[in-house]
């Protein structure tokens, strides 16, 4: 077994550790360990990834004008997803002989380049759902994405099985949600986060099965709560109506206590549920997972982000799962896809293959683009059998021997990951851009592309300020206004400027008794995203002190002098002592949340 060994990263130069486990697994595979650090790694595969950014473009083949990812001055061939997917083209005819007198990536850019790219990622039957991208049977959905099996759901990413809900990111069959933050199984839940099974409420955190509760944090089992405290039904009912009136001023108001009595209250380590022998954050019935995020029912992984559904023995894989196996140094592929290393888009049953995109129901694949039901083919050419797994090894050896060189002087063999130069999309195009986000002159310094965003030259005809205060006196004629950006396009978050709102939206926003939004829909979105933790992990020690919690440390002075402390509500195992337990956690020592190991918090909340 090996060592620990440390490397120096080739992207940020930075010093990172490779694990035993680590190598066992690259022997496993039969490929080299990474010259990249985690963090770079993981950037470089979201890096394939447009998720938000829609175009409208003319499909190369049937010439109508659509919804694509693909700006129209991109350098590649862009199908509609229905020309894509028929038979009336085939990727064979890109087909080209190895050139062993040339590095492999230079010979792939060039087959990429030319074989047609799917314009949209749908799946299923989309209703009434033209403007969603990496979506699969949504009905009347707008703008939402990464998304399935939704209906009547505007302006979020990553819903799953819910209805009539908007500006959501994470929610899992749920209905009539607004501003809800990895939510699962809640209804008319308003302003609310980290959230399970609970309905008619407003601003709520960390809550599991609580009803008619407003302003509260860690509640289990709970009704007619307001900021923690215990009411009557009817007292409940007439507090929040002599305070709460849904206007845009009352809705900043209590955003701003629910951030304080978030700081007074202890927070877990990770957000875990029924799950064993797992690091990282938001992880559904995991087993021996680690440094991973957005997972649910994934066994044996390691740097892992948004997988679902099954997959097992994998590491540094992005998005999708769905019983896949044996995966490593891959972005959205899944459904039973098995021994796929160092490739992106594709998925249903690809086999035994490297260095592939946009390939589906194929096997024994190496440094292809674009095709389905094939096997043993090298750039897209078709091989027998013999001939494949004769010329494969010397492809390979060739990879190690003949590197390609980037502009920044990157060395690509035989096991890296794509290239970003040569990867389909610009850096703030992809969801790159929204994990980690970069200022143009930041990506260019690190040898990424960079798509300068249109002239935005809309009219305004109503400015934030001009907003009514309270939905109640909006009227219908919203609807034909041209509303201004309250970020005017200074942030760095994609604003568009200017936003309309559409009759279903006015619709919800009257039916759940909210104000109309100030920012566009991308800087919403982007606003969303500063609320959830990094995905990043920090060794931290539980700050559980026996009686009370330890000073959180980034705690201020004053707040010290004021005893600025959880006080415990029972006795935890470790009694009057500190607790002995250390964990990772994405809550970083510089933040001011009172970090408690699982143990404790349990204890606590349950």
């Amino acid at each position: 077994m090996n060592n620990t060994e440390t490397k120096h990263c080739q992207n940020c130069k930075n010093q990172f550790a490779i694990e035993p486990d680590d190598f066992a697994f690259y022997e496993k595979i039969k490929v080299p360990p990474p010259t990249w650090c985690l963090e770079c790694r993981f950037v470089r595969r979201l890096m394939t990834r447009n998720e938000r950014t829609l175009y409208k473009r003319k499909c190369d083949l049937c010439k109508q004008e659509k919804i694509v990812i693909y700006h129209p001055e991109s350098p590649f061939t862009v199908f509609c997803y229905q020309c894509w997917w028929s038979d009336s083209w085939d990727a064979s005819v890109y087909a080209r002989r190895y050139d062993f007198g040339r590095s492999f990536f230079e010979q792939f850019a060039e087959l990429f380049r030319a074989v047609p790219r799917p314009g949209i990622i749908q799946q299923g039957y989309q209703v009434n759902s033209e403007y969603t991208n990496r979506a699969s049977d949504d009905k009347n959905c707008y703008l939402i994405f990464a998304s399935a099996e939704n209906e009547n759901c505007f302006y979020g990413v990553s819903y799953w099985r819910s209805r009539d809900s908007v500006d959501c990111y994470n929610i899992h069959g749920s209905e009539m949600c607004l501003q809800c933050i990895d939510c699962y199984k809640c209804n008319n839940l308003k302003y609310s986060q980290e959230c399970n099974s609970c309905s008619s409420s407003t601003f709520l955190f960390n809550c599991r099965n609580c009803e008619s509760c407003f302003g509260c944090v860690n509640l289990r089992n709970k009704s007619y709560c307001i900021f923690n405290v215990q009411y009557s039904k009817e007292e409940y009912k007439k507090k929040l109506q002599s305070f709460y009136t849904g206007s845009a001023v009352a809705i900043h108001e209590f955003q701003n206590k629910l951030k304080e009595l978030i700081s007074k209250n202890i927070v877990p380590s990770i957000v875990e549920h029924h799950s064993t022998n797992v690091s990282g954050n938001w992880i559904e019935q995991c087993k021996n997972v680690h440094q991973a995020f957005n997972c649910e029912e994934v066994e044996d992984g390691k740097y892992l982000f948004g997988m679902l559904g099954g997959a097992r023995d994998v590491m540094d894989y992005t998005y999708w799962g769905k019983s896949s196996e044996l995966m490593y140094e891959d972005s959205s592929i899944g459904r039973k896809c098995s021994s796929v290393m160092f490739s992106s888009e594709s998925w249903d049953q690809l086999v035994n293959s490297q260095y592939c995109m946009n390939c589906h129901s194929s096997s024994d694949l190496f440094g292809c683009v674009g095709l389905r039901k094939k096997q043993y083919c090298i750039l897209n050419n078709q091989y027998s059998k013999e001939e494949y797994e004769a010329l494969l090894p010397r492809v390979i050896e060739h990879m190690k021997n003949t590197p390609y060189t980037d502009s920044h002087d990157r060395v690509y063999r035989y096991g890296e990951f794509f290239p970003p130069q040569i990867l389909p999309f610009a850096y703030n195009e992809t969801i790159a851009q929204e994990y980690f986000p970069l200022f143009k002159e930041q990506a260019l310094s690190r040898g990424y592309r960079w798509q300068e965003q249109e002239e935005r030259n809309y009219k305004i005809t109503v400015t934030n300020e001009q907003l009514p205060n309270d939905i109640k006196n909006v009227g219908d004629d919203i609807l034909n206004q041209v509303i201004g950006c309250a970020h005017e396009g200074k942030c760095n978050q994609q604003c568009t400027t200017a936003f309309k709102i559409v009759p279903y939206e006015l619709q919800f926003y009257r039916q759940m008794n909210v104000p109309l939004p100030i920012l566009c829909p991308n800087c919403r979105h982007f606003e969303r995203l500063k609320l959830r933790n990094p995905m990043k992990l920090w060794h931290r020690k539980c700050q559980c002190a026996g009686r009370t919690s330890s000073q959180p440390p980034a705690v201020s002075n004053q707040q010290a002098a004021i005893g600025y402390q959880y006080q415990n509500t029972i006795q935890h195992f470790h009694r009057d002592q500190s607790c002995p337990n250390e964990f990772e956690t994405s809550y970083s020592p510089e933040r001011p949340e009172i970090v408690y190991c699982e143990a404790c918090y349990n204890v606590e909340v349950a």
